[in-house]
């Protein structure tokens, strides 16, 4: 079993994690390739919007994808503040924390370490179908925009490290994103979505930009 260091605060690795688990395919099942999540979530997407014919007419269920999709973004906000950044000091607890953002934190590079463990992105998807969906009885269009959300926040944060972005809007979300990880950990949790941060209070933004300099 690996050391357990708290995210943001152990030193920050290059290079690829290694196997948290002495069977590869227990550690693949936790830590996948970004592509899994593409596989996983498209079909998802077609069988919610496909499904939800008959549910509304048609600007009602783009609306209804909408707020699907709004709804993801306050859930990658406060999942990341709330249970990717709770770091128990020892136990059980810390090594969940350790397997599920801490690792990421010190290895911010793996590109197996930057997407979603299915381990939470299905419980938060299938909860978002169930109880939107199922017991709210909303379109399926509404699931069709979380998974939507979700999708495009784990490809977007795996961009993030991953590239260095031409385009503005993607070079602020890079900016403060690695503020995030290399200046402050206690703040930035909104990644594809940062308006959230200066909603609650915990934006990175610094007298109107992102801190230059912050691109690694």
């Amino acid at each position: 079993m690996s050391t357990v260091p708290v995210s943001g605060k152990g030193a920050v690795r290059r290079g690829r994690a290694p196997a948290e688990f002495a069977h590869p395919v227990l550690d693949r099942l936790v830590h996948v390739h970004p592509g899994v999540a593409v596989l996983l979530y498209v079909p998802v997407m077609a069988v919610c919007v496909y499904g939800a014919r008959g549910q509304g007419g048609a600007w009602a269920l783009t609306g209804w994808a909408a707020a699907g999709y709004a709804a993801w973004t306050l859930s990658e906000y406060w999942g990341h503040r709330l249970v990717l950044h709770h770091e128990p000091e020892r136990g059980i607890g810390a090594r969940l924390h350790w397997l599920l953002h801490g690792i990421h934190h010190t290895y911010p590079q793996d590109v197996r370490r930057s997407v979603l463990s299915p381990v939470l992105s299905v419980p938060m998807v299938g909860g978002a179908l169930l109880l939107g969906c199922g017991a709210a009885s909303l379109p399926l269009t509404f699931g069709a925009g979380y998974a939507f959300g979700y999708l495009a926040y784990d490809l977007v944060h795996l961009y993030l490290h991953q590239a260095g972005p031409r385009n503005r809007l993607l070079r602020h979300l890079r900016r403060l994103h690695m503020r995030h990880h290399f200046r402050d950990d206690t703040r930035g949790f909104g990644i594809s979505a940062p308006y959230w941060d200066t909603v609650f209070g915990t934006s990175l933004i610094r007298g109107g930009r992102a801190g230059a300099g912050d691109s690694r």
